[in-house]
């Protein structure tokens, strides 16, 4: 199966953590399980969204 980078209306399963400038952990789900969510149904900040655009399965950003 070909790996498309994520889109508007792509639905995407991720782990993440929120860090603050000096690296300290504000929000994580690694303990808690993934979570799916579709690019572009407002169910998160803009900004967030577009460190996601254009990734595929297996990348990491920071």
């Amino acid at each position: 199966m070909k790996e498309l980078p994520v889109d508007k209306s792509t639905r995407v399963t991720l782990h993440f953590a929120l860090k603050s400038e000096n690296g300290d952990v504000i929000d994580s789900n690694f303990e808690k399980g993934a979570a799916t969510l579709e690019i572009g149904d407002d169910s998160l900040p803009e900004g967030f969204e577009g460190y996601l655009l254009g990734m595929k399965a297996g990348d990491r950003a920071s």
